[in-house]
């Protein structure tokens, strides 16, 4: 895996829409936040722009990945929302740029797709985290803030982390390389080049506004297409939103003793790696420990140098 290098105070970091378009306020909002944080934001030449339900056309979203990647002055990437679209560049893009400029990434939601290609086709560790305007400027997140500042800076005390709010489906102790994001997303990359790669990881799982049987038909899904073989453990998150109708009934928990019934490895739930008013960011395709004992997910390194 090619790493980072470790954000500073004072760098200045790119914020880019690869998916939805941008709501102004809430940007300023979080840009903010980040200039509180001691970092120094600089926007992408289309962050305003909008093409229907998409954050500007293909090409220019493309085009502003790629240009943040070739900057020289530019330490990190921060995306600012999520929303729909980062399925139509993923062809467009150029990994070869990426693998020369390896730096901090950080996005989630729709994002997750662009997780899946920076680590699996540029092996390059990548953040599923807070994003600038759908997470810092819309909510407090002070937890999430403090852990965010600590990982992308390299303090070792950001890569332990502990969720003692998060529920033990399956005891365990799992270890494996983390990779994941929303079900969503995941189920949508089944079949392209760009497929999830599970065996011997630990999967991270998390969705927002989804009915438990939209749920129940990923999770089997991902099963029947092989990728609960092998895996070390599953974090789940949150799950926002995520609730039975009164005329379905069911509930998660009677889902996923449905779709795990025989497995072995390691399983908890509400983990704060979501959709949630916290959101701890957590370093992709680096080596991690789930403990369910503990209801800690420590990772080995922060995922910069």
């Amino acid at each position: 895996m090619r790493y980072p290098k470790r954000l500073k105070q004072g760098d200045r970091v790119g914020v880019v829409a690869p998916a939805g378009p941008v709501d102004r306020k809430t940007l300023e909002q979080g840009l903010r936040v980040l200039k509180r944080m001691g970092f120094c934001p600089v926007l992408a030449k289309h962050i305003y722009a909008k093409d229907r339900y998409l954050a500007g056309t293909d090409a220019q979203r493309t085009e502003d990945l790629h240009d943040f990647f070739r900057s020289p002055d530019i330490s990190g990437i921060f995306c600012a929302r999520g929303g729909y679209g980062v399925n139509r560049v993923l062809s467009r893009l150029d990994s070869s740029i990426i693998r020369k400029n390896p730096k901090v990434f950080v996005g989630s939601s729709d994002i997750t797709l662009l997780i899946l290609f920076f680590v699996q086709q540029c092996s390059l560790v990548t953040f599923h985290g807070p994003m600038v305007a759908g997470n810092f400027g819309r909510y407090p997140m002070i937890k999430s803030k403090r852990q965010f500042g600590k990982i992308l800076l390299g303090n070792k005390t950001g890569k332990r982390l502990t969720a003692k709010g998060a529920r033990v489906f399956r005891a365990g102790v799992g270890e494996g390389k983390v990779i994941g994001g929303c079900l969503t997303l995941l189920c949508r990359s089944l079949g392209t080049p760009w497929e999830i790669k599970t065996r011997n990881k630990i999967l991270v799982l998390e969705d927002v506004n989804e009915p438990i049987y939209k749920i129940d038909g990923m999770l089997w899904h991902l099963k029947q297409a092989g990728k609960f073989k092998g895996v070390r453990g599953i974090v789940f998150g949150e799950m926002v939103n995520c609730l039975s109708s009164k005329k379905t009934g069911g509930s998660f928990k009677e889902t996923l003793q449905d779709v795990f019934s025989g497995s072995s490895f390691p399983i908890v739930t509400d983990f704060p790696s979501g959709h949630g008013r916290e959101m701890l960011t957590l370093p992709m395709g680096v080596e991690a420990r789930l403990d369910t004992k503990t209801k800690t997910l420590e990772f080995e390194n922060c995922g910069v140098l």
